[in-house]
């Protein structure tokens, strides 16, 4: 598991017993802009979490082809982030990115469309065979720092299940 000052720097570390991860959690979205900072906040609550020994957490920021360099070579990745869904704000949802008849929402990013940058990556990159878009719908996305409380209500829920899915049929 990586370290707050690794996670904030943007690195990626390897698991520490020197076996590649095969696993990936990547937070995306940015953390002064309210809700749209869940990925951030759930990387963080991860960190003091037990993980599987393949895996890594890390925040790309709003950065795509972040995201794409800290899961490349990973077997799975679980991209967590704000859904822009007509769901009531604090709903958890999950899509599996990588099956096309999954109507994902567009994870927009500042630079590229998360999607885009996935179906152009495979040139630059060595991704997963099975991404996981996991999230909770906004009730506020405006300058600020922290979530709103229907978001952080539903953090544990969030990262409950994310490491259901790292721990659930292993890569």
């Amino acid at each position: 598991m990586m370290t707050s000052s690794d996670a904030a720097s943007g690195d990626v570390s390897a698991p520490s017993d020197g076996d590649a991860a095969t696993q990936a959690v990547v937070g995306v979205g940015s953390m002064v802009m309210g809700d749209d900072g869940v990925g951030y906040h759930a990387v963080e609550a991860l960190a003091d979490r037990p993980l599987p020994d393949d895996a890594i957490a890390t925040h790309a920021g709003t950065t795509a082809f972040l995201a794409l360099e800290a899961m490349s070579g990973a077997d799975r990745a679980v991209v967590v982030d704000a859904l822009s869904l007509d769901d009531e704000p604090g709903t958890v949802r999950e899509f599996r990115l990588t099956d096309p008849a999954e109507e994902a929402p567009e994870v927009t990013m500042h630079d590229f469309s998360f999607g885009d940058a996935l179906a152009v990556g495979d040139a630059a990159y060595d991704l997963p065979e099975e991404v996981l878009l996991v999230g909770a719908v906004p009730h506020s996305v405006e300058p600020r720092v922290g979530l709103s409380d229907p978001v952080e209500a539903a953090l544990p829920e969030l990262v409950s299940r994310i490491e259901t899915r790292l721990t659930a049929n292993p890569p």
